[in-house]
């Protein structure tokens, strides 16, 4: 297990009114240049500003930006947030943007047009949270596929050997082996299954970014939303193949 443990972003949402668009952040007015135009879903629909990580706040990763503005968009207008099942990289009701300082020098300030999107009671996060960072490390979980690719001992077979005790050992190692939480980077937590495992195409995709369930955030039954990135496109910052997923119970 000690050569799965990587380094991640953990981080705590505090509720907050009247966040600076500038600060991380869920559920709150994003940092955009006035000459951006807002996201819109397919429909036309302005969309929820789901979370804005600004990395001049946060811990460096390796691999991950230290400044700029991270941001995450769902459709508001429907009961998926924005997912498509079948075409998880296409971004048209859901954006992944991310703008460099220079790019945010003169930042829209006037967001009353979004009034009815952010009060809206159909999205998971129900007021604006301000986020903190902290550094942490973590192995690798049972849910998140890498498990298969980088594990020579198989847990479920080894408490296996131990049938009068399987069911306190299971629950030990979704214990101490879970990826749950609000994250950058790190390994991802689900609830059902990892959409990796069935697109061979996405097996090196890492997790960029994800968004658990607790009080005052909902992701359908006690849901996780997941976005993955391929680290080439990490490295280029090019966040227009991210992968958008989330399910719950």
């Amino acid at each position: 297990m000690e050569k799965s443990k990587i380094s991640f972003i953990d981080i705590t949402p505090t509720p907050q009114a009247g966040i600076p668009p500038g600060r991380s952040s869920f559920g709150n007015y994003p940092c955009i240049p006035k000459s951006f135009a807002y996201p819109v879903d397919s429909e036309g629909h302005y969309m929820f500003p789901l979370a804005q990580i600004n990395f001049a706040e946060m811990p460096s990763l390796p691999g991950y930006p230290t400044n700029g503005y991270l941001q995450f968009y769902i459709a508001a207008s429907d009961g998926l947030y924005g997912l498509d099942f079948d075409h998880p990289q296409e971004q048209k009701n859901f954006r992944v943007l991310y703008f460099p300082p220079n790019e945010v020098t003169d930042p829209v300030t006037d967001f009353s047009f979004l009034k009815d999107v952010i009060t809206s009671d159909i999205v998971p996060v129900t007021e604006p949270y301000i986020l903190n960072f902290t550094l942490r490390e973590e192995y690798i979980g049972l849910g998140d596929q890498q498990y298969k690719q980088k594990q020579e001992l198989d847990l479920y077979q080894l408490i296996g050997q131990y049938p009068e005790h399987e069911n306190r050992l299971e629950t030990l190692l979704y214990e101490h082996f879970s990826n749950n939480g609000h994250k950058i980077g790190g390994y991802a937590f689900f609830t059902q299954e990892d959409p990796r495992f069935y697109d061979s195409t996405l097996e090196d995709y890492i997790l960029l970014f994800q968004m658990d369930s607790e009080d005052g955030i909902m992701w359908g039954d006690s849901g996780v939303a997941n976005f993955f990135i391929h680290p080439d496109d990490l490295k280029k910052k090019d966040f227009s193949k991210v992968v958008y997923n989330w399910d719950c119970c």
